[in-house]
């Protein structure tokens, strides 16, 4: 699956100075939303999935499903918040 996903959108490691948009940490499954160019926080890998910052759980969900021929919906991701790098996980 992570092959599949990085052939489709952008890669990045922690700590890089990124653009805006949402990305996915596959590992985890977390989403971090930044609004402006910004530093990701700690996690193996991300993957931009969309540019937009505002993008909803549902629709990052069906971005993913479409690839990969999966049926995630928004409760199998989590927002990683963008300030303190901590999450809403339960």
């Amino acid at each position: 699956m992570l092959e599949y996903l990085e052939l489709a959108f952008d890669r990045f490691t922690h700590h890089k100075i990124v653009p805006s948009g949402s990305y996915l940490n596959p590992r985890t499954r977390a989403i971090h939303q930044l609004p402006a160019q910004g530093v990701l926080p700690e996690g193996d890998t991300w993957l931009r999935i969309d540019r937009s910052s505002t993008q909803t759980l549902a629709n990052i969900a069906t971005t993913i499903n479409n690839l990969l021929g999966t049926s995630y919906t928004a409760a199998s991701f989590y927002l990683q918040h963008p300030l303190t790098s901590t999450s809403n996980h339960p």
